[in-house]
Parts: structure tokens; sequence; C-alpha cells
């Protein structure tokens, strides 16, 4: 199991005053690492922020006043590899979770739980694990239970694109154009591991692991570090 996680500065973007109040008192209560929590009420309050500040977690509602979090999700996640950037909000179909994911959200949880499901889903990043409501990484599952392969019927191609009509490049992509170091942190990364600690353990600065990643998302067509794990799950890198 990978080390636990220190997570000290933290960005709530959410339109809605009461959940965003919720929220930025519930996350130093289930992070006790969190120091400092900057809240913004729209893409352009957040923009404004993430010019002068650099957040170790960020939870995102997917939809706000002024668009989609789309872009800012994958800004925030391209800004900060070993950031995790979570989308916080009430809708669980397919419509929103995956693009949420493909723009590079690390974890997808739903604002309607109970107070004590939120707070337990949150603490597992300090642990390694995904924050994903169970609903959400039920659709992640059946996305890859549905994809073709050899006895999984003539209507998988049909199921995967009903699931997610833009599947990521990665899914046909193989990694034999992957340096051996960037092998060594694409495995690391689906053992759970963020870029920093892959760095550590590899003997290499943040920076230049940080690097690697950013190298592996580009060649492999992904922008997540979940979508990074479940490759290195499906080309054999983690058992």
């Amino acid at each position: 199991m990978p080390p636990s996680r220190q997570l000290q500065r933290a960005l709530i973007v959410e339109d809605l005053d009461e959940p965003r109040q919720w929220l930025a008192e519930l996350l130093p209560e289930a992070l006790a690492g969190i120091l400092h929590v900057d809240t913004a009420a729209s893409l352009a309050a957040a923009r404004l922020l993430t010019q002068h500040n650099s957040y170790d977690l960020a939870l995102v509602d997917w939809g706000l006043p002024d668009g989609t979090a789309e872009s800012l999700i994958h800004d925030l996640a391209a800004a900060r590899p070993d950031a995790e950037v979570i989308v916080a909000t009430i809708h669980d179909d397919d419509a929103h979770v995956f693009p949420a994911l493909r723009a590079g959200a690390t974890g997808y949880i739903l604002k309607s739980q109970p107070r004590a499901v939120v707070m337990a889903q949150l603490q597992g990043i300090e642990r390694g694990e995904p924050a994903l409501s169970p609903s959400v990484a039920l659709r992640v599952l059946k996305h890859f239970h549905a994809l073709p392969h050899a006895g999984y019927g003539v209507n998988a191609p049909d199921l995967v694109a009903k699931i997610d009509p833009e599947p990521s490049a990665a899914l046909g992509s193989d990694i034999s154009h992957l340096t051996q170091r960037e092998v060594d942190v694409l495995r690391l990364i689906g053992k759970g591991y963020s870029a920093p600690e892959a760095g550590r353990l590899l003997g290499i600065s943040t920076h230049t692991a940080s690097s690697y990643v950013r190298d592996i998302y580009r060649k492999l067509g992904i922008s997540s570090r979940a979508e990074a794990a479940m490759e290195a799950v499906r080309r054999g890198l983690v058992a």
C-alpha cells in the first residue's frame, strides 16, 4: 500500500452557497492536513485563484454559472499531475462521469450522499484510494467490462459507444514506445503512488517524475492518474 499523502491546500469550486460552505467545513475535518481552503463560485473566480496558488486538492462542481468545469479540471490536472482533482456533484450519469474523468478528474463523489459517507471517501485519499462514489465506480467497471475482448459478444463495441461516446485513444495504445523509466513510473502510478512518491522510490526529483507523467499522458493519449492506473493494469504492469 502506498504511504499516506499529506494534502495541505485545497480549492472548492461550487456556485451554491450552502453546499460550498458544507464542503468547506467538511474538508478540514475529513483531512486533518488541510491548512487552507479557498472557495470560488464560478469558473472565472476559480481561475483567478489558480493564477496565484497551487492546490493539492480541488473539489469542483461540474455545472457552474459560466460553463462546465471540463477545462478547469484539465488545467488543474495538467498543472499538478500529483494533485487530487475531484468532481463533487449530484449527477452520476454517463454524460457527466466520463467527460469528467477524461478531463483529468482523479475522483468523483456525490454531494447527495450522507456526510459520513463523503467524509470516508475523502479520507481514503490519504491512503491512496480514489474518491469514487459506489455508483460511479460501478459505471467505470461496467465501461471496461464492455470493452470488445474475445468472448464478450458482438455487441460490445455498441455498448462502449453508449457508455463513452469518445473513448480514450489509450484503449488501443501500446507501451512499447515508452522509455524504461516511463514504464517504471507508470507501474508505480498503477500501484497508487503519486508522481512525487514515484520519484522518491525511483531516486529522481519530483520535477523529473512529473515530467515523466506528462510524457506518459501524451504518449498514451490519456489525461488523468486514474486512466494511467487503469492502463498500467490493462498492460500487465500491475498484477
